[in-house]
């Protein structure tokens, strides 16, 4: 464990770096492959997970400066963290097609604009 706290900018850049991975392991991939690789969807969903930390422990300033449903990403964190079988895998899936790309946007925004 680290001895001192990460930054705010370290903080983003986790979550920017979670969702390049998440696009990494999914490049190529179909839903059918998605849903039939349970190594997969184990490590996208721990993925979500840590964005869904790392977005719970962010700065309310920052986040309030941005119009983006966070309540949703932290909600999908304790889903994953607290009901694991009882997520639905094609709604991951959905969630990676139409969430994820504004997602990303607006992580590169914030890291962008908050940290030149």
């Amino acid at each position: 464990m680290r001895a001192e706290p990460i930054t705010e900018k370290e903080r983003w850049q986790r979550i920017q770096a979670a969702i390049a991975r998440l696009r990494s392991h999914l490049k190529g991939r179909t839903e059918r492959q998605f849903l039939a690789d349970g190594v997969l969807s184990d490590a996208v969903l721990m993925l979500f997970s840590t964005i869904g930390e790392e977005v719970r422990y962010a700065n309310e300033a920052v986040l309030a400066k941005y119009t983006y449903p966070w309540h949703q990403v932290r909600a999908f964190r304790n889903l994953i963290a607290h009901d694991y079988f009882g997520v639905r895998l094609p709604a991951v899936w959905a969630i990676v097609q139409i969430d994820l790309p504004p997602l990303e946007a607006i992580v590169d925004k914030i890291i962008r604009t908050e940290f030149p």
